[in-house]
């Protein structure tokens, strides 16, 4: 703590005070901070710093002027831009965040001796001075030592990964501390390219690097290799061996296929980007109009695959063959180096010195999750739009640039904190909860009393909600990334209905008359450790009780609960798109609960309101899927036009926008001027060229498919009467529409007290998917 003092013998008329509070100073520090002396806390586990300064303040406000924490960055706040020589010229390093002016990713790590990539390749020139070796490696042309040069290719590709770091000498590699495995091609056959990625994966290589790819007869040239015989090798490395694999996409400017190995699932595809950001192509702005990297979308053993990540891929300054061999001829050390390397063959050792720098500084990554990593935190680069694409399941994407341009820093500094959907959730993206249901067993949970019980697998113990006095809500947080998550904030609403599908952000962070926000009582955290947790609390108060109870009694419904969490180093969050559907499914970081109770009697029927679908919801089909258990069978119908009082705050009869279809409307063809009276007001009214004056749409649904089930007349109003334990509907519906449903529920007399009976619905898309669901359980009295 930092004291100012008014007076200058204020430390002396304070004494006490800092004896009582445990706090002594330090006076050498103080030295050298004046006006301000310097303090420190004797005990912190047992008394906080903020009441120390508060109880400082007050019981000297007559000597102290103020006092000031000390404050220590989360980050080391250090600008690294090596010594060598070249690094100006490295446009490359300073674009994907290694190293410049600002917290780049050489701050955080240049990677560790101890991890080792192979480049497989033409060899690497073993004698320059810029380049480290893990060991000598190996010709397979004669399976003998040491990966000398076969060619000039393989020396460029080591300088880009691995050019020693901060030496004075030539340039930097991205994984400038690490060192390099030479595995040298001597006749580029399939039998080679196996047993170098078997020989590199055996040889202690954690990242393995290859600029080179062949394709299938009939696609391209080259096509020359038997993919069946470097399958296994590649599994082998994958599998058993734990590496990370980089492959180059190709430099054919193809959108339909990719070089191989980069379209097999267990590579790394790296496309080319360019000085702009974009992918490399003919009309790049670099004068390099002859290739560009391809980008295109392959079925491999089954599986789709498509470019993964792109980087830096013209004008790449890097190490090249001493004296008169390489690329460049020139004499003395001006001819170690070559300034102008491309193709995606440039932009692969980018993408495998980023993975060998995440493997340094988390060495219990598996290849998996370093390959998650680097796509999660690439940037959302380019001209290009990114959407959410099934089977893609690190984030928003495009065809020709992957998941972005790669980021060291961001994956150097990448959290991932997220409110699980159920116990086993381990993060993945999409969730993928037994059953589907993703919104009974989340990490969330609501006690009538602030007892701290924590028990998100049972609902009938975290979702009930009690009228006429405060209830608690807690959200539990983990960070499941590798590095501590910071800035962390958790956000909670509650929707006063049973809403089947929602929608990110508006449902998550608005308030309004159908979206209630809870009180936070604690939900910020500075910091969450790798692999920690932390609990949220947030409280509903009696009125907002009342208020999510409903406004007509007669129809009892639920609120449904939806959390969010942010933190400043989760890229993968900041920089989601969130066009796919369910939310609470595909991003980690939201997360919903569905499941209130209630007390019936035996032979009582009950109404249970529910609104389908969403504003933000373009689809013309959805499904709703109801299930049923219990002792026996409980009598259901669902009432398909309903009038919606059961939510009077909702607009259900009018559609936002008026249609082009409308054949009645009245149009104005010409900006039109009005006198018209309005109440005791009377003025002009001006109407722009193509305003429009029709009958507002009514909200109703369409045509009605049951299946376990048959549509019924009662009354005039269509009913469904479900039959079977599993009911599917399939309604026709608009666009952009919600609709008022209500589930009549019967409990059989026959039923006894503490019996339960559920019943859950869950709403569909056009292709299956399910976007959101709720569910009740009756508890007889």
């Amino acid at each position: 703590m930092l004291i100012r003092f008014a007076t200058t013998d204020g430390r002396e008329k304070a004494g006490g005070v800092f004896q009582r509070f445990h706090m002594t100073e330090v006076t050498e520090k103080s030295r050298y901070l004046q006006p301000y002396s310097y303090f420190v806390l004797a005990n912190p586990e047992t008394q906080s710093a903020y009441l120390a300064r508060s109880s400082v303040l007050s019981a000297l406000k007559e000597v102290v002027l103020e006092a000031r924490f000390e404050n220590m960055p989360l980050l080391k706040p250090l600008t690294v831009v090596p010594n060598d020589p070249l690094f100006a010229q490295q446009w490359d390093m300073t674009r994907i965040g290694a190293g410049d002016p600002g917290a780049t990713g050489w701050d955080l790590s240049t990677g560790a001796a101890g991890v080792v990539v192979c480049v497989l390749d033409q060899g690497c020139d073993l004698a320059h001075p810029d380049l480290s070796f893990s060991a000598p490696g190996i010709n397979l042309g004669t399976m003998l030592p040491d990966g000398s040069p076969t060619g000039n290719h393989g020396t460029a590709c080591a300088g880009i990964v691995a050019a020693r770091f901060n030496n004075a000498l030539g340039v930097a590699g991205v994984a400038g501390s690490c060192q390099i495995l030479p595995v040298a091609f001597q006749n580029w056959t399939d039998a080679e390219a196996a047993a170098g990625i078997n020989y590199a994966a055996d040889n202690g290589a954690r990242v393995i690097s290859m600029s080179f790819g062949e394709y299938l007869p009939g696609e391209g040239s080259p096509a020359n290799w038997d993919f069946t015989i470097i399958d296994p090798a590649i599994a082998h490395a994958h599998n058993d061996r734990d590496v990370v694999l980089c492959a180059a996409t190709g430099n054919e400017n193809i959108g339909t296929h990719n070089r191989y190995p980069a379209r097999h699932p267990l590579v790394i595809a790296c496309g080319a980007s360019d000085e702009a950001d974009n992918r490399k192509s003919p009309t790049s702005p670099d004068g390099e109009g002859w290739w560009g990297s391809n980008y295109g979308v392959d079925t491999y053993l089954g599986q789709t695959t498509a470019v993964s990540v792109v980087a830096p891929g013209v004008h790449i300054p890097t190490t090249d063959r001493e004296g008169a061999d390489g690329y460049n001829p020139a004499p003395g050390v001006a001819g170690d180096y070559f300034l102008t390397f491309n193709g995606t063959s440039s932009a692969t050792p980018h993408v495998a010195g980023l993975a060998a720098v995440v493997r340094s500084l988390n060495p219990a990554l598996t290849n998996d999750q370093v390959r998650a990593i680097v796509e999660r935190t690439a940037d959302k680069v380019g001209v290009v739009p990114y959407a959410e694409v099934p089977g893609f399941p690190d984030g928003s994407r495009n065809q020709e640039m992957g998941y972005g341009r790669i980021n060291l820093y961001r994956a150097l500094d990448f959290a991932d904190v997220l409110i699980k959907d159920y116990p086993a959730d381990n993060g993945v993206e999409p969730s993928t909860p037994p059953g589907g249901d993703f919104w009974d067993f989340s990490d969330m949970v609501v006690r009538i009393t602030d007892d701290n019980v924590f028990a998100p697998d049972d609902p009938l113990r975290s979702s009930n909600v009690e009228r006429g006095q405060t209830n608690y809500i807690y959200v539990r947080v983990t960070n499941n990334g590798p590095n501590e998550a910071r800035n962390v904030v958790v956000n909670c609403r509650i929707t006063p209905f049973v809403g089947l599908q929602f929608v990110y952000p508006s449902d998550w962070a608005a308030i309004d008359a159908t979206h209630v926000s809870p009180a936070p009582v604690v939900n910020t955290f500075s910091t969450i450790p790798s692999g920690g947790t932390a609990m949220t609390k947030f409280t509903i108060s009696a009125a907002q009780t009342e208020y999510l109870w409903g406004w007509v009694t007669s129809h009892p419904w639920h609120p449904c609960m939806l959390a969010s969490v942010t933190a400043d180093n989760d890229y993968a969050f900041a920089s989601a798109m969130f066009t796919g559907d369910p939310q609470s499914l595909l991003k980690n970081n939201l997360a919903q609960r569905n499941l209130s109770v209630i007390d019936v009697l035996a032979g009582a029927t009950l109404a249970w309101p529910m609104v389908a679908g969403n504003r933000a919801d373009t689809e013309r089909i959805m499904e709703l899927v109801f299930q049923r258990d219990g002792p026996a069978p409980t009598k259901l119908l669902l009432e398909l036009d309903g009038d919606g009082s059961a939510f009077p705050r909702l607009d259900f009869d009018t559609a936002d926008v008026v249609g082009e279809e409308d054949e009645d409307a009245m149009i104005f063809l010409e900006s039109t001027r009005l006198e018209v009276t309005f109440g005791c007001c009377r003025g002009v009214l001006t109407l722009a060229k193509g305003s429009r004056f029709a009958c507002l749409q009514q909200a109703r649904i369409g045509k009605v498919e049951v299946m376990g089930g048959e549509v019924v007349l009662r009354g005039g109003k269509r009913y469904v009467d479900i039959q079977s334990d599993r009911t599917v509907v399939r309604i026709e519906k608009a666009p952009n529409r919600i609709y008022p449903l209500v589930l009549h529920a019967t409990i059989p007399a026959e039923a006894v007290s503490k019996q339960q009976y559920r019943v859950r619905v869950s709403q569909r898309n056009t292709g299956g998917s399910t976007v959101g669901g709720a569910g009740v359980v009756y508890v007889v009295r």
